[in-house]
């Protein structure tokens, strides 16, 4: 049986799959980073409700949605009268945005280590291990967004949990657009997570949140790497 198909999906939940008005939201939000991340758009670039529309093929609410999302994550600025405008996005922007991610689940981790369920850890302890030992990808990153998830709902504070999900769909957003340029950095994510998961076993709260910073900084540096190179490969 595949590994992570042991962890019981009722214990450990990834947020809820996009549907109906939502799943255009969505396809817009990761439309426009796909295309700021690969280059169809730069800084500066402007991007109307109606031509949103028409590129995404959804209705103009789901896109106006979409902006105020991704406004509120700086990766646009609403204009009156003049739509969106995209924002630079470089390694700055990408630290900023790893910074507020640490911020959140620093402290969640800290919550969570007196908290959560001792068989998830178990069970997430138990998958990771055998990713390692069998030298395999975590694929699509499955794995380490039950960990965060499951870190994000054992802090038992669901503003504190919302704000890490959607923090969390825009790095898996990320993740997708620079597709196989972090594939070499599994084995560390996977030290990174067994780490964390020690410390939650331990019931440390300090030292579950320094091994969530520290697994962050890696992940931060990972992205901004992937962004040199694929921002490389564009102007090659």
């Amino acid at each position: 049986m595949d590994t992570l198909h042991t962890i019981h999906e009722d214990v450990i939940k990834l947020p809820p799959s996009s549907s109906g008005s939502t799943a255009g939201k969505a396809r817009v939000v990761r439309g426009v980073i796909h295309g700021l991340l690969q280059g169809r758009w730069r800084g500066g670039d402007r991007l109307t409700e109606v031509d949103a529309a028409a590129l995404f093929k959804v209705s103009r609410t789901p896109v106006r949605e979409a902006l105020l999302e991704l406004a509120s994550m700086s990766i646009v600025e609403l204009r009156r009268n003049c739509g969106a405008i995209l924002l630079p996005f470089g390694e700055q922007e990408l630290r900023n945005l790893y910074a507020v991610r640490t911020l959140l689940e620093a402290e969640a981790a800290r919550l969570a280590a007196t908290r959560m369920d001792e068989t998830v850890i178990d069970q997430l302890k138990r998958a990771f291990t055998a990713l390692r030992r069998e030298q395999r990808p975590d694929a699509d990153w499955k794995l380490d967004r039950k960990l965060h998830a499951a870190i994000a709902q054992a802090a038992d504070n669901p503003r504190l949990a919302g704000e890490i999900a959607r923090y969390g769909d825009l790095v898996q957003t990320m993740r997708e657009a620079v597709g196989t340029v972090l594939a070499d950095i599994h084995s560390t994510s996977l030290t990174d997570h067994l780490r964390l998961l020690r410390c939650l076993k331990q019931r440390d709260p300090d030292a579950a949140a320094a091994a969530m910073r520290q697994h962050l900084a890696q992940a931060a540096n990972s992205a901004v790497a992937a962004l040199k190179q694929v921002s490389k490969g564009r102007t090659g």
